[in-house]
């Protein structure tokens, strides 16, 4: 970087706005927090924008500085008790967050040419969001239009049903009527071809979007010790909370099919958790299957180098941090060919994609590799030699400066 370029970045200030930003409210939680640690550490001018219901983890016990949070207003409360028109509270929590902003760059005097509003999250694509007027503005990493494959559309809820239906009308809507999209100076885009196209749909200019990462991976977890594989193991592990597109109940149903006999740890809580002990007991499986519960993630991450391999047949996840985490730590994984872990995994190389043709197919295809995995020390290992190499790329701070090189260019024009 020219000293020019530096001296613009130590007068450029940067906001970034997630109305959940914590370590106990889920992965776009998790993320956006995530996204500001990484950016602070490399331009200390930066300020977080959240909702006050953040504000007691963020201050106490995070103690983190520079977070702004914003209040719950009579619309808010409104549009939340109607439920009907609960999907627009983002929208309105985009349009209190940029009035924030330009309250704050005004009361402190600030170079408003030096300025980035950067919307992190939701990450969803259809959401229509208000973007700043006199600074410039960066969405993403958008991701999400992640709809159930064929065979699993019975199972599709009335509201998933109308989303996926609705979701490129939607768009048009948008690029006529909401212009944040079109009028965004750069669009992170994370989902690959499926985001572009539905970012296109809503008046997104090409030379505008960049491809990126949906989430890096923490420094802690990457120099950590690779997991070393040799011999044979059969110990497998599933973590996540157990809700029905996890298909947690795939793994378990595979399980009858193995050559070998497979062990399945399942770490989590959810909906799900009932239906999957009651079908390891009809499939007389329960002492291939142990339900561990939930615990620390810490203590997850440090009980993981007991195991071959990482199972996540998810049918609706748009990345997939867990497979990242697995991937980092040197575990061989083992997905669905479909919406976020398509797009991490290397078939063959850092794991297996299962293409979701059917029901059959897929456990069939699970049995398989569980055991070739299971009495394969070799290919265990390269595959988790493969899996760091490629999880290095995702670390955090590497991440972050590709964003904040772009943030540059965007002051160069």
């Amino acid at each position: 970087m020219t000293n020019e370029n530096q001296m613009i970045s130590n007068k450029l200030t940067i906001f970034l706005i997630a109305p959940n930003v914590s370590q106990q409210k889920g992965g776009e939680a998790i993320k956006a927090l995530g996204i500001f640690q990484e950016i602070k550490k490399i331009h200390p001018n930066t300020v977080q924008i959240t909702h006050e219901r953040n504000e007691d983890e963020i201050c106490n016990t995070l103690k983190l500085d520079d977070v702004l949070f914003i209040k719950d207003d009579p619309l808010t409360l409104f549009l939340w008790k109607t439920v009907v028109l609960r999907w627009f509270i983002d929208t309105w929590f985009s349009k209190k967050a940029i009035d924030l902003i330009e309250n704050y760059v005004k009361q402190n005097q600030l170079d408003s040419t030096q300025v980035i509003v950067h919307q992190t999250e939701p990450n969803s694509p259809v959401l229509p969001r208000i973007i700043a007027k006199n600074f410039y503005n960066v969405l993403g990493p958008i991701n999400g239009n992640i709809y159930y494959p064929e065979i699993f559309r019975n199972k599709e809820s009335f509201k998933n049903k109308l989303r996926r239906i609705l979701h490129f009308p939607s768009q048009k809507i948008n690029s006529i009527f909401f212009r944040a999209v079109a009028n965004s100076d750069l669009l992170l885009i994370a989902g690959g071809e499926r985001t572009k196209d539905s970012m296109l749909a809503a008046g997104a200019k090409p030379e505008k979007m960049i491809e990126c990462m949906d989430c890096g991976i923490k420094d802690e977890i990457l120099d950590r010790p690779r997991i070393e594989h040799q011999g044979e193991n059969f110990k497998f592990i599933h973590f996540g909370r157990l809700v029905f597109f996890k298909c947690t109940f795939l793994i378990i149903e595979s399980l009858i099919k193995t050559k070998h006999r497979v062990l399945l740890d399942i770490v989590g809580e959810g909906p799900e958790l009932e239906r999957c002990k009651l079908l390891t007991k009809e499939l007389d499986l329960e002492n291939r299957v142990n339900f561990l519960g939930w615990y620390p993630h810490e203590e997850l991450l440090d009980s993981l180098s007991s195991y071959r391999g990482f199972i996540l047949p998810s049918i609706e996840d748009s990345n997939g941090i867990v497979v990242q985490e697995a991937m980092a730590l040197g575990l061989p994984t083992i997905c669905l060919d479909w919406g976020g872990p398509q797009l991490l995994i290397e078939h063959g190389v850092t794991g297996y994609l299962i293409e979701p043709k059917s029901k059959e197919f897929i456990t069939d295809q699970i049995a398989q590799y569980l055991d070739d995995l299971a009495i394969n020390g070799d290919l265990a290992e390269k595959m988790s030699l493969a899996s760091r190499k490629k999880a290095e790329l995702w670390r955090w701070s590497n991440v972050m400066k590709d964003w904040t090189g772009y943030y540059e260019k965007l002051l160069e024009r």
